[in-house]
């Protein structure tokens, strides 16, 4: 894969889960739940994850050489 292909398919994940997360957040302060509520749904933690695991990755790539 390279690296355009990469990007792009990083950038789309980031988008697809930036509005599902957004959707629960907007729901969740309508509720009158706290910001960290919102954070903690699987929406949230989905969100935190598809923006901690690409980095990941391309440090690992990097340091792998």
């Amino acid at each position: 894969m390279n690296t355009i292909t990469m990007v792009v398919t990083v950038l789309t994940l980031w988008l697809v889960m930036g509005l599902g997360f957004l959707s629960k957040y907007v729901d969740c302060k309508k509720n009158g739940k706290t910001t960290y509520e919102a954070w903690m749904t699987h929406e949230g933690l989905l969100f935190i994850a598809s923006v901690i695991i690409p980095v990941l990755v391309a440090f690992y790539r990097v340091a792998a050489g």
